[in-house]
């Protein structure tokens, strides 16, 4: 039986959405499957997994200019500087651990769907045979930063050919890239026929329908979306699928909404068929997260988001205006006059759909589990390591730039 290790990191649910996705695809195969979330399993630091958890998304969402510049400025980095990279420190004590785990377990193939886990493989492999075939992605359609650390794995997942020399840039190899789009669970890219999704949630066809799913956003909430729409769609009868999450505040609020006569209202907490609810929507306004975007676009989806965003969906909006794939507003009266637009004109929302249609990258995660199945290795036998000083090889290896030569004395390893 195939063996197969993913690394996760919990940054946000996308990475953890993407990791399972391909878990389950790898299993439903036939492969054994083990999920590491890198930090819950070896970081010792609560403010290095607070940055990465909490962090993260607090800078998001209250300090998003100073956020979207920091990314922009670490995005420019010299890629042949890439032992300076500010999140290396972070990992240092992590080495031996993910090493002896890799050794134990002997995956055949192994999927990160966070960048940490790649740059840790980078630098480790700089020392150490890890023959296991290694994969990622691009976790949004923008590329973020410190990927020109990460370049050891053997493949990188790209949106599309347009990416190829972005990434070079970033020091990786042609033969590195994969265009095969982002990893999503599979059913997003199985059609789901649009008068029986319609039918299995006990709403009309034929009628304008539109999915709210927008949790917490950085924007706002779903609530003040639903509320917003529901105050000023006055001409068109329109049905709104909305999906809460675990926001049950927000539902609650939505349910307590007077409805007009020409609005039905089916308000969703958390639920595991969005992929049926999205197969039921004419058009969704929601999140610009990369595996949001993609799985919005793998379901033939076209997208209205809003204008204060991070930085990485700035970009994945950037890119779906761009190929006319999606609206943006930066108020409430300019989503109610997006909306307008589409219900008096119908042919905008057809373009639209035929936009999704020739940007749309389905199946990305069936070609990644067949390409790692194809993984046939073999692991060194006797390699006597002594994990205690692996943490202190890789530091020292930073600090002498990755020169191999310089580090040989200090090693006393003869796999160098």
């Amino acid at each position: 039986m195939k063996k197969f290790l993913i690394f996760t990191v919990t940054a946000g649910n996308g990475h953890n959405s993407a990791a399972n996705a391909v878990k389950e695809k790898l299993e439903a195969m036939g492969g054994e499957v083990k999920v590491v979330d890198l930090l819950h399993e070896f970081c010792d630091s609560k403010t290095f997994i607070w940055i990465q958890e909490k962090g993260y998304g607090l800078a998001c969402q209250y300090m998003h200019r100073t956020f979207n510049a920091f990314f922009r400025h670490y995005q420019k980095a010299d890629p042949n500087k890439w032992y300076k990279s500010p999140v290396q420190p972070g990992l240092f004590k992590m080495y031996n651990k993910v090493l002896q785990l890799i050794y134990n377990f002997q995956p055949d193939a192994i999927y990160a769907s966070h960048f940490l886990p790649c740059i840790m493989i980078t630098n480790l492999r700089k020392i150490y045979p890890i023959p296991a075939v290694t994969y990622s992605f691009i976790s949004d359609y923008a590329v973020c930063p410190f990927w020109e650390a990460a370049t050891g794995i053997d493949y990188l997942l790209i949106p599309n050919e347009s990416y190829i020399p972005t990434m070079l840039g970033k020091g990786f190899k042609k033969e590195q890239l994969l265009p095969y789009g982002l990893t999503a669970n599979e059913k997003f890219s199985q059609p789901i026929d649009k008068s029986f999704a319609r039918s299995k949630l006990g709403i009309k066809d034929g009628i304008f329908t539109m999915l709210v799913m927008y949790g917490g956003g950085f924007w706002s909430g779903n609530y003040k979306i639903v509320k917003n729409l529901v105050k000023h769609i006055k001409d068109h009868d329109v049905q709104i699928i909305v999906a809460n999450g675990r926001d049950e505040k927000s539902k609650r609020k939505i349910d307590k909404l007077k409805l007009p006569s020409n609005i039905r209202l089916i308000n969703f907490g958390f639920s595991k068929e969005v992929d049926l609810l999205m197969s039921a929507a004419d058009i969704i306004v929601g999140k610009a997260g990369g595996i949001s975007v993609t799985e919005s676009l793998n379901k033939f989806l076209p997208m209205i988001c809003c204008k204060k965003l991070p930085e990485q969906e700035k970009v994945n909006v950037q890119m779906l205006l761009a190929e006319g794939a999606a609206k943006q507003y930066k108020n409430d009266r300019q989503l109610i006059e997006i909306l307008n637009s589409i219900l008096n004109d119908p042919k905008i929302l057809v373009d639209m759909r035929k936009n999704v249609a020739r940007i749309r990258r389905p199946n990305a995660t069936q070609k990644l589990a067949e390409d790692m199945f194809k993984a046939d290795v073999i692991y060194p036998k006797d390699l006597n390591i002594d994990y205690s000083k692996i943490n202190k090889q890789i530091k020292r290896m930073l600090k002498n730039k990755g020169n191999r030569e310089k580090l040989k004395k200090f090693l006393n390893y003869e796999q160098v």
